[in-house]
Protein backbone atom coordinates (compact mmCIF):
# COMPACT_ATOMS: atom_id res chain seq x y z
CA UNK A 1 0.00 0.00 0.00
CA UNK A 2 1.73 3.22 -1.03
CA UNK A 3 2.02 5.81 1.55
CA UNK A 4 0.54 9.12 1.45
CA UNK A 5 2.94 11.56 3.88
CA UNK A 6 1.48 14.67 4.78
CA UNK A 7 2.48 16.89 7.60
CA UNK A 8 0.41 19.43 9.93
CA UNK A 9 1.54 22.13 11.45
CA UNK A 10 0.81 21.95 15.65
CA UNK A 11 -1.09 24.62 16.70
CA UNK A 12 -4.31 25.10 19.72
CA UNK A 13 -6.26 22.92 17.46
CA UNK A 14 -4.11 19.59 17.23
CA UNK A 15 -2.03 20.26 20.67
CA UNK A 16 -3.67 17.63 22.54
CA UNK A 17 -3.23 15.22 19.63
CA UNK A 18 0.44 16.33 19.47
CA UNK A 19 1.19 15.83 23.50
CA UNK A 20 -0.61 12.14 23.06
CA UNK A 21 1.19 11.44 20.21
CA UNK A 22 4.40 12.57 21.85
CA UNK A 23 4.01 11.02 25.14
CA UNK A 24 3.80 7.67 23.17
CA UNK A 25 6.72 7.88 21.29
CA UNK A 26 8.65 9.18 24.12
CA UNK A 27 6.93 8.32 27.76
CA UNK A 28 9.45 9.84 30.04
CA UNK A 29 9.33 13.40 28.46
CA UNK A 30 6.67 15.50 29.01
CA UNK A 31 6.03 16.94 25.69
CA UNK A 32 3.32 19.38 26.20
CA UNK A 33 5.61 22.48 26.99
CA UNK A 34 7.82 22.14 24.09
CA UNK A 35 4.73 21.53 21.71
CA UNK A 36 3.26 25.10 24.14
CA UNK A 37 6.50 26.63 23.07
CA UNK A 38 5.78 25.65 19.44
CA UNK A 39 2.76 27.06 19.51
CA UNK A 40 3.29 30.85 20.88
CA UNK A 41 6.81 30.83 19.37
CA UNK A 42 9.57 30.71 21.94
CA UNK A 43 12.21 34.13 21.42
CA UNK A 44 14.81 32.67 21.89
CA UNK A 45 14.28 30.60 18.65
CA UNK A 46 14.95 31.62 15.17
CA UNK A 47 12.51 29.10 13.85
CA UNK A 48 10.46 26.63 15.84
CA UNK A 49 7.69 24.65 14.10
CA UNK A 50 6.39 21.02 15.05
CA UNK A 51 4.12 18.89 12.96
CA UNK A 52 2.39 15.83 13.05
CA UNK A 53 2.73 13.32 10.65
CA UNK A 54 0.16 11.59 8.98
CA UNK A 55 -0.65 8.94 5.82
CA UNK A 56 -3.41 9.98 5.10
CA UNK A 57 -5.91 10.64 7.88
CA UNK A 58 -3.84 8.13 10.43
CA UNK A 59 -1.61 10.52 12.65
CA UNK A 60 1.86 7.98 12.56
CA UNK A 61 3.95 10.61 14.59
CA UNK A 62 5.52 13.85 14.70
CA UNK A 63 8.59 15.85 13.33
CA UNK A 64 10.08 19.37 13.69
CA UNK A 65 12.63 21.81 12.60
CA UNK A 66 13.74 24.43 14.71
CA UNK A 67 16.91 26.82 15.13
CA UNK A 68 18.80 29.52 17.27
CA UNK A 69 19.34 33.06 16.28
CA UNK A 70 23.15 32.54 17.16
CA UNK A 71 23.29 29.78 14.52
CA UNK A 72 21.53 30.95 11.62
CA UNK A 73 22.87 27.91 9.18
CA UNK A 74 21.68 24.91 10.91
CA UNK A 75 18.09 23.47 11.48
CA UNK A 76 17.80 21.37 14.22
CA UNK A 77 15.25 17.89 13.94
CA UNK A 78 12.86 18.08 17.11
CA UNK A 79 10.08 15.56 18.76
CA UNK A 80 11.48 13.55 15.60
CA UNK A 81 9.12 10.18 16.06
CA UNK A 82 7.09 7.66 14.61
CA UNK A 83 4.29 5.68 17.12
CA UNK A 84 6.00 2.19 18.23
CA UNK A 85 3.32 0.18 16.98
CA UNK A 86 3.83 1.83 13.45
CA UNK A 87 7.32 1.45 13.32
CA UNK A 88 9.63 -1.25 11.13
CA UNK A 89 7.28 0.19 8.28
CA UNK A 90 9.14 3.04 6.07
CA UNK A 91 7.47 5.90 8.10
CA UNK A 92 10.87 6.78 9.83
CA UNK A 93 12.65 6.81 6.81
CA UNK A 94 9.91 8.87 4.88
CA UNK A 95 8.96 11.25 7.60
CA UNK A 96 13.03 12.30 7.72
CA UNK A 97 13.70 12.58 4.37
CA UNK A 98 10.47 14.86 4.08
CA UNK A 99 11.70 16.75 7.38
CA UNK A 100 15.18 16.93 5.85
CA UNK A 101 13.92 18.23 2.55
CA UNK A 102 11.64 20.57 4.35
CA UNK A 103 14.86 22.16 6.15
CA UNK A 104 17.13 22.38 2.97
CA UNK A 105 13.87 24.21 1.27
CA UNK A 106 14.24 26.67 3.64
CA UNK A 107 17.37 27.58 3.05
CA UNK A 108 19.46 25.78 5.96
CA UNK A 109 23.50 24.57 5.43
CA UNK A 110 23.05 21.68 7.81
CA UNK A 111 20.57 19.87 10.15
CA UNK A 112 21.24 18.47 13.05
CA UNK A 113 19.55 16.66 16.09
CA UNK A 114 20.85 16.07 19.53
CA UNK A 115 19.83 12.47 20.94
CA UNK A 116 21.06 10.40 24.16
CA UNK A 117 22.81 6.79 23.74
CA UNK A 118 19.22 4.80 24.19
CA UNK A 119 17.59 5.76 21.00
CA UNK A 120 19.71 2.81 19.25
CA UNK A 121 17.25 2.23 16.36
CA UNK A 122 16.73 5.84 15.47
CA UNK A 123 20.92 6.44 15.48
CA UNK A 124 21.14 3.61 13.10
CA UNK A 125 18.38 5.75 10.92
CA UNK A 126 20.20 8.74 10.78
CA UNK A 127 23.49 6.93 10.02
CA UNK A 128 21.63 5.75 7.21
CA UNK A 129 20.90 9.11 5.91
CA UNK A 130 24.71 10.12 5.83
CA UNK A 131 24.64 11.76 9.61
CA UNK A 132 27.85 12.30 10.88
CA UNK A 133 27.49 11.34 15.18
CA UNK A 134 30.07 13.05 17.33
CA UNK A 135 30.06 13.49 21.14
CA UNK A 136 28.37 16.16 22.78
CA UNK A 137 30.27 16.59 26.46
CA UNK A 138 30.26 20.29 27.43
CA UNK A 139 30.96 20.55 30.71
CA UNK A 140 29.12 23.63 30.93
CA UNK A 141 26.24 22.54 29.47
CA UNK A 142 25.08 19.43 31.00
CA UNK A 143 21.33 18.74 31.62
CA UNK A 144 21.82 18.44 35.90
CA UNK A 145 18.71 16.06 35.23
CA UNK A 146 20.23 13.36 32.71
CA UNK A 147 21.71 10.36 34.52
CA UNK A 148 25.13 10.54 35.25
CA UNK A 149 27.29 9.27 32.58
CA UNK A 150 24.24 9.10 29.89
CA UNK A 151 26.25 9.71 26.70
CA UNK A 152 24.57 12.63 24.44
CA UNK A 153 25.19 12.79 20.37
CA UNK A 154 25.02 15.07 18.03
CA UNK A 155 24.20 13.79 14.54
CA UNK A 156 24.72 16.29 11.71
CA UNK A 157 24.01 16.34 8.00
CA UNK A 158 25.07 18.64 5.21
CA UNK A 159 21.94 20.27 3.09
CA UNK A 160 23.91 21.32 0.32
CA UNK A 161 26.88 20.40 -1.44
CA UNK A 162 29.60 21.58 1.11
CA UNK A 163 31.15 19.25 3.60
CA UNK A 164 29.09 19.29 6.85
CA UNK A 165 31.52 21.16 9.64
CA UNK A 166 31.08 19.02 13.18
CA UNK A 167 29.26 21.00 15.91
CA UNK A 168 32.19 20.60 18.49
CA UNK A 169 30.46 21.09 21.57
CA UNK A 170 29.27 24.89 20.99
CA UNK A 171 26.40 25.11 23.57
CA UNK A 172 23.03 23.87 22.99
CA UNK A 173 21.25 25.33 26.21
CA UNK A 174 20.50 21.70 27.51
CA UNK A 175 21.14 22.54 31.13
CA UNK A 176 18.56 25.47 30.65
CA UNK A 177 16.09 23.34 29.20
CA UNK A 178 16.73 20.49 31.57
CA UNK A 179 15.66 23.20 34.26
CA UNK A 180 13.04 24.62 32.45
CA UNK A 181 11.60 20.85 32.42
CA UNK A 182 11.63 19.98 36.06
Amino acid sequence: MEQKINFKKIIDDNLELAVSIQNEIFPDEDGRENFIECVEHNPYRKELDFYIAYDGDLPIGVTGVYSYHEYPDDAWLGWFGILPNLRCKGYGNKVLDMTIDMARDKGYKNLRLYSDESFVDAHRLYKSKGMIQEIYDNPDDKDPYEPEGLKTYIFSISLNDEKVKLWNNKTLGLKEQGMKER
